[in-house]
């Protein structure tokens, strides 16, 4: 079984709930999930993965707002409430009402670390400020882990030239409560409504049987985007077939590569884990990849390709590869 499991699906599904009361309860969705791997580096390439689709189809003007469902849920734990008075909190958090939120707090007795943490956290609009905060009360500890989880993403998230687009929200959260760690939200303007999003459920898999397997994963509503994509008034264009894995033991050099083979229009996949050839071969192979690029170096200089079908190596320079697939 390849060390990391990437899946994608289109197809109709069903919601039974009272928000779909007003819609159509069945709608047709796209979605991918990688499996195996929980590093920032993974939620990094998902929510560039997201951000890619919507810009391949067509839209503009793409946002993403991203919370942590755990660091949420430790927080509201630590506040020793019941269900009732949790909910109340959720949606003073949910409406940014500072007033409401002190007042509620003062009511019920938040020590004064706890009472800062949710202030802090729920005025704050990007990873910049999650990264320059810390908190020091020994009941915030894990809320702390999770802080520094964010802080990493937040330069991953850079590397792939997408941070300006994405914003923090304290209080997001998904309706189905799987969620262990990112969660994030896709829109853009003028539709109301989210477009998709997902995040992290390590948790989840290992419900269904004895392997336990950290995956992380998105779905978009394909109604949605074909609404944005009127309201914006832009045609999807065609797709691609060929599909590359690109393994580097640079984290900046592998993220370079496969942003250019994206924006060629190539199927690029990222692997920055320091794997034997023999292994990302047949994990390559399995997968139904057409080619490897080993990317260790500056783009200047050429790399090593190696072709699945032929079993062949050969050294060339990444224009040269992509003119060559495009003939």
């Amino acid at each position: 079984m390849p060390t990391q499991i990437r899946l994608f699906y289109v197809s109709n599904v069903f919601r039974y709930s009272q928000s779909y009361v007003e819609r159509e309860r069945e709608f047709w969705q796209a979605g991918v999930e990688l499996v195996g791997s929980n590093t920032s580096e993974t939620d990094g390439e998902i929510l560039c993965l997201l951000v890619s689709s919507l810009r391949k189809i067509g839209l503009k003007q793409i946002r993403l707002d991203i919370g942590h469902a755990s660091l949420l849920r430790n927080l509201l734990n630590a506040t020793r409430l019941p269900e009732e008075k949790r909910n109340i909190l959720r949606t003073l958090l949910a409406n940014r009402a500072q007033a409401p939120l002190e007042a509620f707090m003062d009511k019920n007795n938040f020590s004064s670390k706890l009472r800062e943490a949710f202030l802090q956290l729920s005025s704050f609009r990007s990873l910049e400020q999650v990264s320059s905060t810390s908190f020091i009360s020994p009941e915030l500890r894990k809320a702390n882990n999770q802080l520094r989880k964010l802080s990493d993403l937040r330069d991953v998230l850079a590397d792939y030239k997408i941070e300006k687009i994405v914003y923090f929200d304290f209080s997001l959260t998904r309706k189905i409560d799987y969620y262990t760690g990112l969660v994030f939200e896709a829109s853009v303007p003028n539709i109301g409504l989210p477009l998709g999003g997902g995040g992290r459920y390590d948790n989840f898999i290992e419900k269904f049987g004895k392997l336990k397997l950290p995956a992380t994963g998105f779905a978009l509503e394909i109604e949605k985007c074909l609404k944005a994509l009127t309201v914006q008034g832009f045609k999807v264009p065609e797709k691609t077939r060929t599909k590359v894995l690109v393994s580097s033991k640079s984290r900046n050099i592998g993220i370079k590569t496969v942003t250019l083979l994206r924006d060629a229009g190539v199927t690029a996949l990222l692997n920055v884990k320091k794997n034997e050839k023999n292994k990302l071969v047949k994990s390559a192979k399995l997968a139904e990849i057409d080619y490897i690029i080993f990317a260790d170096s500056s783009l200047t200089k050429p790399v090593t390709v190696y072709d699945t079908h032929s079993k062949s190596y050969k050294k060339e320079p990444i224009r040269t590869f992509l003119q060559n697939i495009g003939d």
